[in-house]
């Protein structure tokens, strides 16, 4: 899977991505070098397991270029997509901290690159600095809180606002307008049949919000996807 065992060396496009992420971004700049110095790239390949459900811990990871799709099965024969990660987004942070397997898979979505702190040069690292350990748990805060609000949503927002949102956080996560999430995946996320999502699609579809291609959905008008999840919160 790997494809160095050197230290990550990344181009200033890439830093300064990793630096607009609302967690690394905020860290002191001594642990932001730290946490660098000790990544090391794995080039992403579609489908590629960077870690699945069960399995031991492995580090700590983010995204530099392309999508990481984070995926759970709740049930046999069933599977729910948690989240879509894109450029510059850091995960992983549970296992690390408490040492137990994976909850869930992390699968390339395409051709990209991410980074990886193995479990050992973190805990080296928080050795030496052991507010590490406070700022991973800081990300695991925050992923909780992502998916506490998703929780909420799911249950109160009707099903146009619950597929706007995930489209719109999608687009957001990936770092661009288009995103390559499957409709089956999709349909999991808003808590839906497909039948019922593919009629929701194409009324987004129909108003001019969104396109929808072969395994791919482009947001053409991401502003009225926001409007139409801010006016359903008014």
């Amino acid at each position: 899977m790997r494809q160095s065992t050197d230290p990550a060396r990344l181009t200033p496009e890439q830093t300064a991505r990793m630096d607009a992420d609302p967690w690394f971004g905020v860290l002191p700049r001594e642990r932001r070098r730290l946490l660098l110095a000790e990544a090391i790239p794995v080039r992403l390949r579609p489908g590629v397991r960077l870690y699945g459900a069960g399995d031991d811990p492995n580090g700590l990871w983010a995204v530099i270029e392309g999508q990481v799709r984070l995926v759970a099965y709740p049930a046999s024969g069933s599977e729910i997509l948690i989240r879509v990660l894109g450029p510059g987004v850091w995960y992983g942070e549970l296992s690390t901290l408490d040492g137990g397997p994976r909850p869930h898979d992390a699968i390339a979505a395409g051709p990209g690159l991410a980074v990886n702190v193995p479990s050992a040069a973190f805990a080296r690292l928080a050795d030496r600095e052991p507010a590490l350990w406070r700022d991973i748990a800081l990300l695991g805060c925050a992923h909780q809180r992502e998916a506490l609000d998703f929780i909420g949503r799911q249950i109160t927002q009707p099903v146009p606002v619950r597929l706007a949102e995930a489209l719109r956080a999608a687009c957001r996560n990936a770092g661009g307008s288009a995103t390559t999430l499957r409709q089956a995946e999709l349909a999991a996320t808003v808590g839906v049949g497909r039948q019922t999502l593919n009629r929701h699609l194409k009324a987004l579809e129909r108003r001019g919000l969104i396109h929808i291609g072969y395994a791919r959905i482009e947001i053409l008008d991401l502003e009225g996807l926001e409007r139409l999840v801010t006016q359903a919160q008014a």
